[in-house]
């Protein structure tokens, strides 16, 4: 791993290890601050819109300043925000550090996979940003892990604090390879373009509305049960009321095993199976698994199961990252960022639409409606977005 990858993957880390870092802890901090759990919730919101709206603004200023250098800013100002939470006297103190960690974390993530897009031609970005996947998820899942540990040993600040930490030491290694010019391969900036010639420059290529347009509708459709998984598995998975909220957790959880082996193995199943295969079988797993949640019996065959669903739906997503990094070279901050904000922007709203679709047509007709979707979408992206090129 070159010095850059490696600065790239600690930020990743960071990003990812903050992100889910406040999910253990929200009944602590209600108990804390004399909230209900419903408002202490609210933390989670007040880091993911941010994170999702300020990307747009984030990647064009890498693309002008330098990637890694906008890196090393959001990192550094995520890890005080995070310092800044883990000694909020109050609430809405509390709510407001989250606000902000989260607009300067959704910088990260863009940027990083941007930059790999500048560092490393086509041939090898598959394989990179896959195995930058592995990292991202990982952090994801050691920061709620860790977050629950920490908050029981030393309470719910440690938790905050031990994020900062992290975030502290990805931005002092960012800046000692920007000292050491690690920045320098690839990433210059575009020096004088505005937000809208950048922008622009992206939208030139004609495939970047169909990509973002997908982007989107992925995001929906491959997220909207997540937080109803709880009153599956009590309806439909053998699991009683009291149970489903634990076992839940463990099946969402194995959903991110599937991301990290795919990241694993993501040469050899490129290598065998080309991009616009990989896609058309990865929208298929997905699918599949989703009707098939509506008849498995117990919980764990449902783990069992999302563990497939993960592996696949990463396929899919790591293919359009890659045609996002290749959008439009000359602005490829802003294309990345972009296409980070219309992910989010699909996982906020799918919920809510599963919820109004589950109302009129049930569990079963929800989930038949979203496996046929995935289905559709897995063929606009082969015929749309992914170019049959002898790579793929």
């Amino acid at each position: 791993m070159s010095p850059l990858s490696l600065v790239f993957a600690v930020c990743a880390f960071a990003s990812g290890f903050g992100m889910r870092i406040i999910d253990p802890l929200i009944l602590p901090i209600a108990g804390q601050f004399g909230v209900t759990p419903a408002t202490a919730a609210l933390l989670t919101t007040a880091y993911a819109l941010p994170y999702a709206l300020g990307q747009p603004f984030l990647g064009p200023l890498g693309d002008r300043f330098g990637k890694a250098r906008c890196m090393q800013v959001c990192v550094t100002a995520m890890a005080l925000m995070l310092i800044l939470g883990s000694v909020a006297p109050n609430f809405v103190l509390l709510l407001l550090t989250r606000l902000l960690a989260g607009v300067f974390a959704g910088g990260i993530i863009p940027l990083v996979l941007a930059g790999l897009g500048d560092a490393y031609d086509l041939q090898e970005r598959q394989v990179v940003v896959g195995r930058m996947l592995v990292v991202i998820i990982s952090g994801q899942m050691l920061g709620s892990a860790l977050a629950g540990l920490a908050s029981d040993a030393f309470g719910w600040r440690a938790a905050l604090g031990m994020a900062a930490a992290v975030a502290l030491a990805a931005s002092a290694m960012t800046m000692v390879a920007l000292a050491r010019g690690a920045g320098a391969r690839g990433a210059g900036p575009a020096q004088t373009l505005s937000f809208v010639a950048l922008y622009a420059e992206v939208f030139r290529n004609p495939k970047a509305a169909w990509l973002y347009g997908a982007v989107v509708c992925e995001g929906a459709l491959v997220f909207c049960l997540f937080p109803y998984m709880g009153q599956l598995l009590a309806e439909r998975g053998g699991s009683s009321v009291d149970a489903a909220t634990s076992q839940a957790g463990l099946v969402l959880g194995a959903f991110g095993i599937g991301g990290i082996l795919y990241g694993l193995a993501v040469r050899r199943i490129v290598a065998a199976l080309g991009v616009r295969r990989m896609c058309t079988l990865g929208s298929m797993a997905v699918a599949g698994v989703y009707a098939l949640l509506l008849v498995l019996p117990l919980w764990w065959c449902h783990a069992l199961a999302m563990v497939v669903c993960g592996a696949g739906y990463y396929m899919l997503h790591n293919s359009l990252q890659i045609e996002a990094t290749e959008l439009a070279p000359a602005a490829r901050g802003s294309a990345v960022a972009l296409f980070a904000c219309g992910f989010f922007v699909g996982i906020g709203l799918g919920p809510a639409l599963f919820g109004a679709l589950m109302h009129g047509a049930g569990f079963t007709g929800a989930l038949l409606g979203v496996a046929l979707g995935l289905l559709l979408l897995g063929q606009v992206v082969v015929r749309r977005i992914v170019d049959p090129t002898p790579l793929r």
